[in-house]
């Protein structure tokens, strides 16, 4: 003879417990046995009816959460972090609250995400720039204009990367002949905002009346990114007094 319960007679907590169940609502189920295990069913203020979960928070792609798992209950805080290369996009943080109607809930409501961190194109003068994704670990595909020469800050590593926190690594230049020195007593027909020359150029120096040039008159950028020689000098002819200083 059968003495229990007859479950073909419709028990309704076995019925309920035949329904398909959430793993938030199991775990939760499960704290609750334990939880009655430890204090007694007269201890607690209710039945795992009325156990109130939050969903589960989710997790950004290519990030993770802290904590990984669990039961998420009301004033559970959950953390959110991406992986290197990305950078999270929302809240650090959810809370889950009680909201006025009693059911549970996360705030801030918009799950956050993890955004791939990109470099800006660099702004390299007298260069190209070639890439067309600029995103972490990505090299940097440049070529100087004609007469100019790529330059690098670490001479030994000449690659320059994007890093994980956005900026390129050993970012170079594109570098000509320097300005030469200032020039008295005379001037040179190049342009007083330029600082750099291509290899190739050739400037001229000119004396103001009253003075002679001694050295060469023509100087050149060669392609070791030197001029041609010293510059020149403006010597006063003999019985001029007067000094002018050029550029």
């Amino acid at each position: 003879m059968y003495y229990g319960m007859n479950p073909s007679h419709g028990d309704g907590f076995l019925e309920q417990q035949q329904q398909p169940q959430s793993p938030q609502r199991l775990l939760a189920v499960i704290l609750w046995f334990q939880l009655a295990l430890c204090f007694g069913p007269a201890q607690l203020t209710g039945g795992f009816d009325d156990l109130q979960v939050c969903a589960d928070p989710g997790v950004p792609e290519n990030g993770f959460r802290t904590p990984s798992g669990g039961v998420f209950f009301e004033s559970s805080v959950t953390r959110f972090h991406c992986q290197d290369g990305f950078k999270l996009k929302g809240s650090t943080k959810r809370l889950c609250i009680k909201y006025f109607n009693g059911t549970l809930g996360w705030i801030p409501s918009d799950k956050p995400i993890c955004v791939q961190e990109v470099c800006r194109m660099p702004q390299i003068e007298d260069a190209e720039i070639h890439n067309k994704t600029y995103r972490h670990g990505d090299k940097l595909i440049v070529t100087c204009q004609e007469g100019f020469k790529i330059r690098y800050p670490d001479l030994y590593n000449l690659v320059s990367l994007c890093r994980d926190d956005g900026t390129w690594d050993n970012l170079p230049i594109c570098q000509g002949c320097l300005r030469p020195p200032a020039f008295s007593n005379g001037y040179v027909n190049i342009s007083e905002f330029q600082t750099s020359f291509p290899v190739g150029t050739v400037i001229s120096y000119h004396c103001f009346p009253g003075f002679k040039l001694e050295g060469s008159e023509y100087l050149e950028c060669l392609h070791n990114l030197i001029w041609s020689s010293s510059p020149p000098r403006c010597l006063a002819l003999e019985g001029n007094t007067s000094y002018f200083f050029g550029s």
